[in-house]
Formats: structure tokens, sequence, C-alpha cells
């Protein structure tokens, strides 16, 4: 527990959330010993993270062929993690939560005054359906601040990389809740969106009235080391955005802008030919790359 008051904005958020697995208490020990003198422990509650490799259709035909191969258990993982943040969310609404903050357990919180202060006043001005993320991966997003302090920016962007550190308003619950992909239907969701973090990004980020907003420098950071459900491997020195988002207000953030449709639509249709795709021959697997002819 800290031994020093904490910051007032963190009773502006009804619940926290840590997604970890049952099968790696390690992992959520560790969490605690890195954050909790920066969080409230008594909001902390752990959540059982879902393991998408136990899943009774894991492996299995159609969506699991021969040509998936070896990269079956990365969809294992990146469905693992798609069930979990569901989950998470579904717990925030039982609960009657006016918003949460969902963490990773390989998340570390990063604490800065300005940053928490400007936290504290995001949560009071923002309304509306948003995501707020205290921490996001490369590469980094165009945007533009919203509030600005003499160290530390909230950003609205277009959308970020990420879920190891976000908050969600009430508001969220139910319109992402009818988005995600349940057990039943995980499979095909992912062969065509991919994973939960480029969805947030690339189609949540586009629906009518949402907000994408961002901190920087961040709150929360990922952990380096293997994410413990989806297998891939995080260096957060490298991988971790360790810089501000680009800015609108430049001639490369105009034609960012401009292009912005174009980007839109080449996602949209690349998610419509993974996924017809994916319903001729399952899920692909990991490319061959090819060997360099010797002179």
């Amino acid at each position: 527990m800290a031994d020093f008051p904490l910051h007032p904005v963190w009773n502006s958020i009804d619940g926290i959330l840590v997604i970890n697995l049952d099968t790696s208490p390690e992992r959520m020990e560790k969490f605690v010993r890195d954050n909790s003198a920066h969080l409230p422990m008594d909001k902390v509650q752990r959540l059982s993270a879902v393991w998408g490799r136990g899943l009774p259709t894991y492996g299995k035909a159609p969506w699991f062929t021969a040509g998936t191969g070896d990269r079956a258990k990365f969809w294992g993982g990146t469905a693992g993690c798609a069930l979990s943040h569901r989950r998470a969310i579904e717990h925030a609404r039982r609960a009657g939560w006016r918003n949460v903050l969902i963490l990773e357990d390989d998340a570390v919180v990063r604490p800065h005054a300005e940053g928490l202060n400007i936290l504290a006043q995001a949560l009071t001005d923002i309304r509306g359906d948003y995501m707020l993320y205290l921490g996001f991966n490369k590469p980094v997003p165009y945007g533009s601040t919203v509030i600005k302090g003499e160290y530390t920016s909230l950003w609205q962007v277009e959308g970020v990389l990420a879920t190891h550190g976000y908050i969600l308003p009430a508001s969220m619950y139910d319109r992402l809740l009818s988005l995600l992909p349940t057990e039943d239907n995980v499979w095909e969701w992912l062969s065509e969106y991919r994973a939960v973090d480029a969805w947030y990004r690339d189609f949540v980020s586009a629906l009518p009235g949402v907000r994408i907003y961002a901190l920087y420098p961040v709150l929360v950071d990922q952990g380096a080391g293997a994410s413990d459900i989806g297998g891939q491997q995080a260096q957060e020195a490298e991988y971790s955005c360790k810089r501000e988002p680009y800015s609108y207000a430049t001639p490369a953030g105009v034609l960012h802008v401009l292009s912005t449709p174009f980007r839109r639509l080449k996602v949209k249709l690349n998610s419509i030919r993974t996924h017809r795709r994916a319903l001729r021959g399952g899920l692909p697997g990991y490319r061959k790359r090819r060997k360099k002819k010797e002179n």
C-alpha cells in the first residue's frame, strides 16, 4: 500500500480491473509490487483472463487448417486477449461503475504530478463516448492537444495501438459489447479484425461520436517481456511510445487528415479480403521467408 496520500484523481474512477491468467499468479504478485504505491489498491480487482488456447473450438476446422500451422498459438493468444477485454467490460457493466480503468498485468504505472492533474481535469471535462489511453505503443499517432500543460498534454488522436491501460465511461460498455467477439464467433471475428488493439485503433475510433484520447508522457507503460495471454514479446524501451503524437497542425498533419478516408477504406477492404480468405482456407499461418539466392 502507498505510504503517502494518493492523488485525488483516483476518486473519479469507480473501478480498476487487472486482467491476469489463473495460471500466472506470479504476474499478479509482480503487478502489486510494482504498482501498489501508485494505485488505490482497495479499488483494484483481479479479473480472470481467458486462455484462448483452452477454448473448445481452438485448433479445429474450419478456422484452423494445415495452413494455419504454428501461428495457431498466436491466434489463440489474440482470441484470449479480445475475450478478456470483453469480460472486463461486462464486469464493469454488472458492477454499475460510471467508468473503469482496464489494465493488463504487465502494466507499470509511472505517475507524474502534471499528468495526474490533467487526467483529473479530463475526467471532469470530457463528455460522451470516448476511450482514454493512459499509455500507448508504436506507431506514433496523429492528433491535436485538448489540454496542454508545461510538460504533459492530453491529445485527441486518431487511434492508438494498445490495450494495457485505458479508461472507458459507462456509455461505451454496451456499444463495445455489441461489437466485441464472444466465444461463439471469436475466430471469425479475428479473421476480419486480427486483434483487439488493432480493432480499437482502426474501427472503434471511426465509430460515429466516439473520441479517442491519449496522455503524453504516458502514465502507464507496458512492461518488457512476453504477453502471458497473447505470447507476443514486448521490449518496453522499444515498444512503448516514447514521443508525443504528431500534430495535425503541420503540413504532414494536414496531408494525413486529407488522406484519412482513403486509409480507412483501405483498412476496411483489407479486413473484407482477409475474412473471405479465411472463410475459404482458415486462419492464415506465418509467411514463409524466401531464401536468398547464392551467388
